[in-house]
């Protein structure tokens, strides 16, 4: 856990609780959707990470300076999380359906991950400050004995239809480090601003 208290930090309100919803995605993509870590013990752990590079290099190309458009991390951030375990990411089961109308890609993939079966891999992230996979039935207890999340990306093609709000949900984190964008972080309930005299 960051114990540096000058970091910009947010809180979930007490009792709210993380909902696991489906996003809106179209008709076809009706796989269920898991979280995984990045650097898994499967022999292909390193090609999804390698992938995700390639979507932040895509992102910065198309719009370097525009907003969201690139990934203010450096490269050397997400590899130490990747390394250490705290990089997070969804997939999508595969299903009949998706298998006939994804067998040339589809916007909500990333299109080289074509490992195993966890091939249907959306282009969305989150770095925690801790590693280990957390369980979302499982609500907080404290402050200090869980985990913040450090930051969250969402591909701009895969952009609102609810995808990085079920990765927040899936990885059930307390708190949010340095929120970027306040107006997001308030919605999915962090509203408690610690520097300010809050409490959970």
């Amino acid at each position: 856990m960051d114990t540096d208290m000058n970091v910009e930090k947010l809180l979930r309100a007490y009792g709210h609780a993380m909902v696991l919803q489906q996003p809106m995605l179209p008709a076809h993509l009706n796989g269920s959707i898991h979280h995984f870590d990045f650097n898994s013990d499967r022999w292909h752990a390193s090609g999804w990470f390698f992938c995700l590079l390639d979507e932040l290099q895509n992102a910065h190309d198309k719009t370097p300076t525009g907003a969201g458009g690139g990934f203010i991390y450096s490269r050397q951030c997400i590899l130490d999380a990747w390394h250490e375990h705290r990089l997070f990411g969804l997939y999508m089961s595969e299903t009949e359906s998706i298998r006939k109308f994804c067998s040339e890609g589809d916007r909500f993939f990333m299109t080289s991950t074509i490992f195993d079966k966890a091939k249907y891999i959306f282009p969305v992230f989150c770095i925690v400050d801790q590693a280990g996979a957390p369980d979302p039935l499982t609500p907080p207890r404290d402050h200090d004995g869980h985990r913040c999340m450090e930051c969250l990306w969402v591909g701009e093609r895969a952009r609102g239809v609810g995808l990085g709000q079920r990765m927040v949900a899936e990885m059930n984190c307390l708190a949010v480090n340095n929120p970027v964008a306040r107006d997001y972080w308030h919605k999915m309930g962090y509203t408690i601003d610690p520097s300010i005299g809050g409490s959970v």
